[in-house]
C-alpha cells in the first residue's frame, strides 16, 4: 500500500520532485526514480567519518574544483558565496528552507563537479564537538582550512549556546514561529527580523565564534559553514521527525518561492518553492543516526518510519499562531556593557504578570530584546537572568535565575536586510517556575530582567557596549496542534 501510494504521488508531482534532483531523468520511469529515492545518499555526523573517509576526501576535492571554475561559471567558489550574501534570509521563517534549498543546490554541485554520485555533505555536531574539526585544520594545503578565523583549538563553544540542554529545550519547542523565527512576507523584507531561539543562539553563536569570513555574509567561503548549516537542518529534520512538531500551513510561507537564487549541478538557476523542501529528507538525502545531543551514545538502533504518514504530515503542516495575552515594556532604551554587569534592573511595573504566569500551563513569559544595534562581529553573546541583579558575565547558566541566550550575525557590508533594530527571543517561562518552586519569585511580586554581554573569546572587542531600543515581557499562549506520533516500528532487517 505505500508502495502504490508513493507511486501515485511522485507520479503527480514529478515536476517539483525534479526540482530536488532526484529525478534528473526520465530514464527508467517511475520504478527509476523510487529506487533513487529508497537509496538516497546519507548525511552523516563528521566526527564518525575517519581522515580518508570517501565523503571527506570528495568534499575536499569539490572545494578544489569550485575555487578553480572561471568566476563567469555560478558553480564558482566565490559565486556560490555571493548567493548567500545576495538572497539569504535571517530573522524570519523563510531562515530555515532557504538554508534548506542552498546546501540541497551545493551538495549536488559537489557530485557533478567530483563524479561521485554517492556523496553526501557531512554536518558538524558542535553539541559534541565543541572546537573546529581537526578536518578544517592543517594550514593552506587542506582545502577545508580558511584563513582568517578567530577561533582554533583549543577554544571551544560554551554549553549555554550549543550545548544538550540547550538543543534539546530548542526540539521541546513546539511553535514554528518561535523555533523557526518570525513570520514575513519576504525573505528579505527590510522591517525588523524576529530572531527565535534556533537561529539566534547556537546559529549566530557559531559564525561568531569561528568568525573571520564565518562572521559575515561571505561565511560560505569557508568551508565549515556548509557543515554548520547542515547541523541546522539536521535539528530541524529531528524537531519534524522525532518531536513530531509541524510547520506553519501558512501559504505565505509554503508558497512561497526563491526565484533565481540557486542553480543546480549544471550551472543552471532554479526556482523552488518553501513548500516542497520540507520533503528533501525523504527524497533527496537522509541522515544517519548519530543522537545530537546524547553526546557519546552512538549506534543506535534505527526505527522504520511509515514515510506515507510522515509526508502527509510535512505537506500539510498546522494551524501556527502566537496569541499575545498581555506585553509590559520594561525599558525606553538602554546599553549594556561588554564583559560588565547589566546597567540597570529591568522591571514589569504590573505585579499580576506573575499571576498570570503562574496560574495556566497555557500561559507563556518571553523576553523580547528589542531594537537591537547589531553589532558588526561576533565578538560577544548575551545572557538573558530572572531576578538576578547581580549576574555578571561569570555567572554560571547552571545558577537557577538563568533564562537563556542569544547571540549575533550581521553583514558588515552594511545591507540593512532586516538585521538591524531585530528582536531576539527568549522562554522564561521554566526559569519562572523554577524560581517559585525555590520560593525566589512569588506571584504579585514584579519580575526584574538582567541581560550580561559575555565575550566570545579573548580575542580584542571591536565593540564595547550592546544599544537595546525596548525590553520587553511578553505572556503569549503558543497554539498549535498537538505532536503527531508517526508509528515507529523495530528495524527488523
Amino acid at each position: 500500500m505505500l508502495e502504490s501510494e508513493t507511486r501515485r504521488h511522485f507520479l503527480k508531482t514529478l515536476g517539483q520532485v525534479t526540482l530536488l534532483g532526484i529525478a534528473g531523468s526520465t530514464l527508467g520511469g517511475c520504478e527509476w526514480i523510487l529506487e533513487q529515492i529508497r537509496n538516497r545518499p546519507t548525511r552523516r555526523d563528521l566526527a564518525t567519518l575517519a581522515p580518508s573517509d570517501p565523503d571527506i576526501a570528495t568534499y575536499k576535492a569539490a572545494v578544489s574544483a569550485m575555487k578553480a571554475l572561471p568566476s563567469s561559471d555560478p558553480r564558482s567558489w566565490q559565486r556560490q558565496a555571493d548567493i548567500h550574501q545576495n538572497f539569504c534570509p535571517h530573522g524570519n521563517w523563510f531562515f530555515l528552507p532557504w538554508h534548506r534549498a542552498y546546501l540541497l543546490y551545493f551538495e549536488q554541485i559537489c557530485r557533478e563537479l567530483t563524479g561521485n554520485s554517492r556523496f553526501a555533505l557531512p554536518y558538524w555536531n558542535w553539541t559534541c564537538n565543541r572546537t573546529i574539526p581537526a578536518v578544517f585544520q592543517g594550514g593552506s594545503s587542506n582545502p577545508l582550512f580558511h584563513p582568517g578565523r578567530v577561533a582554533s583549538p583549543p577554544a571551544a563553544l560554551a554549553d549555554g549556546n550549543v550545548g544538550p540542554g540547550v538543543i534539546d529545550a530548542i526540539l521541546n519547542e513546539t511553535n514554528f514561529l518561535i523555533f523557526a523565527s518570525g513570520a514575513a512576507a519576504s525573505q528579505r523584507p527590510g522591517t525588523p527580523g524576529v530572531y527565535g531561539p534556533l537561529e539566534g543562539n547556537p546559529h549566530n553563536t557559531v559564525h561568531g565564534f569561528i568568525g573571520g569570513d564565518m562572521g559575515t555574509f561571505q561565511s560560505p567561503r569557508d568551508p565549515i559553514f556548509w557543515t554548520h548549516h547542515n547541523m541546522i537542518d539536521r535539528i530541524w529534520y529531528d524537531w519534524n521527525v522525532v518531536r513530531g512538531n509541524a510547520n506553519t500551513n501558512d501559504p505565505a510561507w509554503a508558497n512561497y518561492t526563491y526565484t533565481g537564487n540557486f542553480v543546480d549541478a549544471k550551472g543552471n538557476a532554479v526556482n523552488v518553492q518553501s513548500g516542497i523542501l520540507v520533503l528533501a529528507p525523504l527524497l533527496s538525502y537522509q541522515y544517519d543516526n548519530s543522537p545530537i545531543t546524547s553526546c557519546g551514545v552512538l549506534g543506535l538502533s534505527r526505527a522504520k518510519i511509515d514515510t506515507a504518514a510522515l509526508r502527509r504530515f510535512l505537506e500539510q503542516g498546522a494551524p501556527v499562531s502566537i496569541k499575545t495575552l498581555r506585553t509590559f515594556q520594561a525599558v525606553e532604551a538602554v546599553e549594556v556593557p561588554v564583559g560588565g554587569t547589566l546597567s540597570r534592573t529591568l522591571r514589569a511595573r504590573d505585579p499580576s504578570v506573575m499571576d498570570q504566569a503562574l496560574s495556566s500551563a497555557d500561559t507563556r513569559v518571553l523576553i523580547r530584546v528589542a531594537g537591537v544595534k547589531q553589532p558588526p562581529s561576533g565578538d560577544f553573546f548575551v545572557r538573558v537572568f530572572i531576578d538576578k541583579p547581580d549576574a555578571t558575565a561569570a555567572t554560571p547558566i547552571t545558577d537557577p535565575h538563568y533564562a537563556g541566550s542569544f547571540a549575533f550575525f550581521f553583514d558588515p557590508k552594511g545591507h540593512d536586510h532586516g538585521h538591524n533594530d531585530a528582536a531576539f527571543l527568549v522562554d522564561a517561562t521554566k526559569t519562572i517556575e523554577r524560581l517559585n518552586q525555590l520560593n525566589r519569585i512569588r506571584t504579585g511580586e514584579e519580575i526584574t530582567v538582567q541581560l550580561t554581554a559575555v565575550r566570545m573569546t579573548e580575542q580584542p572587542l571591536r565593540q564595547t557596549t550592546l544599544s537595546l531600543n525596548r525590553l520587553e515581557i511578553q505572556l503569549v499562549r503558543s497554539e498549535t496542534i498537538q505532536p503527531m506520533p508517526f508509528g515507529l516500528v523495530p528495524d527488523r532487517r
